[in-house]
């Protein structure tokens, strides 16, 4: 099963900024429409729990 804790810090990262390229690009070309609307929502709850997931292994991956 995937598992997003088992990857690489390099494949987090380059998917994080993937995901954060499309957005930045739904928000400057401000296509209209629900569905543009309803991508960008998503994108923004996406990034924002997949961010919260990166400081959380960060902390629990610390050394103490």
């Amino acid at each position: 099963m995937f598992s997003y804790r088992k990857l690489s810090a390099r494949t987090r990262t380059i998917i994080l900024f993937s995901l954060l390229a499309v957005l930045a690009i739904l928000i400057v070309a401000e296509p209209k429409g629900d569905f543009f609307n309803f991508l960008r929502g998503f994108l923004n709850g996406i990034l924002i729990v997949m961010f919260l997931g990166e400081v959380g292994l960060y902390f629990m991956n610390r050394k103490k």
